[in-house]
């Protein structure tokens, strides 16, 4: 046989070589499919002669049959070239791959396919039993995976089409924005003047420059503004903003045993993560609208020339908390700097105190610089002890700042030269929402006493025309009913608000630590029972019903020398924020119990 070449077909000659598609005896129907795929040929490119395949080898699937496509056809198939014969061995010529075609083309005879050792030993493997076995099994597992994959998407849409539903905005809204306290409404304009975006506010819990200093009283905060509804949940949030039940998708797998049919519908449990939540502002005629309108309400509302005494010195408590925070977290910080441990748990209530007492007589500037040297002098005593443990130097930092906490509120004459500025800490956003843009005064260098010689003269408010009934009989009961008969007196939304400042805030207070924790629970009981009343009877019914419940609350607390129940004291309290008629007229001659 000789080894010379033919001459290379002309274009219209190359027709006659297209190969036959013969399936393999035995062979598995898939294989088969696959080398037809292969071999399928187009045409040939009339230029070059060179032949055109249907599809691209790389683009053939071999369901696992194989890496090499020519192997895996081989498998299957055998493409034979009509009067061609095998140099070897003399039979038909089956092609080995697309190459061994354009040699054919190219007036080349190449070995068959059969001739081809490394062919057939790869054909071996290819059709090997135990490897097709395996393959089985993998593909089974395989498409068992994509069925739970399958659900598990389906699962995520419902959830989707549930927030969707639940918390869908509708524009316009009915009615204004709620009354609330100063600190909810600081922390609702800090959200709306310094957030990335309003539409919606995302991401709240990783602003470099924090929403508040405390990075743990955020999500508290919040959640406040939900249920006083200066804010509502935006229904961009994702899935995993919100408890669900079942709580997640391999949750729901297991408790219907594995059944993809009896998979429970994802339901929404009605709580939420308030840090992985986005937000928008409700009240308004749009959502662009209504930004403009609750950050025009909140300035107004917070403009000290227009509040009464109770309102200007809750404003003075959310500047001492914001100035007293933001030293402890440049205090955190100064530690993080110079590698020292945080603060123990058993250090960080007598911190947090002499944080708050300096707060209310010296600007943040002054509090740095206290901060700055309790953390220098630790760091120095490190340096001196190498082999003391690093954690007795934060407590010794905690030992300092408070003894010179101690000396700069007993001393107003001590000078200290106060901070301008920390680098890489610039003040949270509720922060500058109350200094700059509702004090205009910097909080380096203006302190509570400034604050308060500055302030104008608050409001009083007007003699109510038809007061309180005086007290013959139930007080209470008078009260309550003086309340349900004037819905135009009192903004039952303020009751809500206020149950859930003191049931947030009351545990962390610094001054006074037992009587908080007893406020802080009968006030998230009664928040509870609001809750609970308010979807079926409305707001203000639940409203009066709160009231009817203090009397439950019978543990003693005691608050500058004064003892009385809880109860009492939260529904004294409560009344403070919308109603105050005179003594005279109430039949009342219980003095005020303040919590300042």
């Amino acid at each position: 046989m000789s080894d010379v070449p033919r001459p290379r077909p002309a274009v219209d000659d190359l027709a006659e070589l297209v190969p036959e598609i013969v399936p393999l005896d035995g062979a598995d129907a898939e294989l088969v499919a696959i080398g037809e795929r292969y071999w399928a040929l187009a045409g040939f490119a009339p230029e070059l002669g060179t032949p055109v395949w249907c599809e691209k080898a790389k683009d053939i699937d071999t369901a696992g049959w194989g890496h090499q496509i020519y192997a895996v056809a081989a498998a299957g198939v055998r493409a034979v070239v009509a009067g061609r014969v095998c140099p070897q061995c003399g039979g038909p010529l089956s092609l080995t791959s697309r190459a061994a075609f354009q040699q054919v083309c190219d007036g080349h005879d190449p070995a068959c396919a059969d001739c081809n050792e490394s062919l057939t030993s790869a054909v071996r493997v290819i059709i090997e039993p135990a490897r097709k076995a395996k393959r089985e099994a993998a593909r089974a597992k395989a498409e068992e995976r994509n069925a739970v994959e399958s659900v598990h998407a389906r699962w995520t849409r419902l959830q989707r089409d549930a927030i969707a539903e639940e918390y869908a905005a509708v524009f316009p809204s009915n009615g204004g924005v709620p009354a609330s306290g100063v600190r909810e409404m600081v922390g609702a304009l800090a959200l709306l003047r310094y957030a990335p975006s309003t539409s919606p506010i995302t991401a709240v819990g990783s602003w470099p420059d924090p929403l508040h200093p405390d990075s743990g009283k955020i999500g508290p905060l919040l959640g406040t503004l939900i249920r006083a509804d200066l804010l509502r949940i935006h229904a961009s949030s994702p899935a995993t903003a919100f408890v669900w039940q079942p709580a997640t998708f391999e949750e729901a797998l297991r408790e219907a045993e594995g059944d993809l049919d009896a998979i429970d519908t994802p339901q929404l449990a009605g709580s939420f993560y308030p840090l992985a939540a986005h937000y928008y502002a409700p009240h308004g005629s749009s959502a662009g609208k209504a930004v403009e309108e609750l950050d025009a309400h909140l300035a107004a509302a917070l403009s000290p020339a227009g509040m009464n005494e109770g309102r200007q010195e809750d404003l003075l408590v959310v500047a001492r908390e914001l100035i007293a925070e933001e030293a402890l977290r440049y205090f955190t910080n100064r530690l993080d700097d110079l590698n020292l441990p945080a603060v123990p748990e058993n250090h960080a209530a007598r911190l947090s105190e002499a944080a708050y007492k300096v707060a209310e007589h010296r600007p943040l500037g002054e509090i740095y610089n206290l901060v700055w040297r309790a953390t220098r002098a630790a760091a120095e005593a490190a340096q001196k002890n190498p082999r003391a443990p690093r954690a007795h130097m934060t407590t010794h930092a905690v030992n300092r700042f408070e003894t010179d906490a101690q000396r700069a509120t007993a001393d107003p004459g001590w000078e200290l030269k106060p901070f301008t500025a920390i680098t890489g800490q610039g003040p949270a956003a509720m922060t500058r929402a109350l200094f700059y843009n509702l004090l205009d005064s910097d909080p380096m260098e203006t302190g509570l006493p400034q604050l308060r010689d500055a302030l104008p003269e608050p409001l009083v408010a007007p003699r109510t025309a038809d007061p309180v009934p005086a007290g013959e009989g139930d007080q209470l009961a008078a009260t309550v009913a003086w309340l349900n008969s004037h819905p135009d007196a009192w903004d039952p939304y303020l009751v809500a608000a206020g149950l859930g400042v003191l049931a947030e805030e009351r545990e962390d207070s610094p001054e006074w630590h037992y009587e908080g924790k007893i406020l802080a629970r009968g006030a998230a009981q009664l928040l509870r029972l609001h809750e609970r009343l308010a979807p079926v009877i409305g707001v203000q019914e639940a409203a009066l019903a709160v009231f009817a419940a203090t009397p439950m609350l019978v543990h003693p607390v005691t608050i500058d020398g004064t003892t009385l129940n809880s109860g009492t004291w939260i529904l004294d309290r409560l009344c403070t924020l919308f109603l105050a008629p005179p003594a005279e007229e109430t039949g009342d001659t219980e003095g005020d119990v303040s919590d300042d």
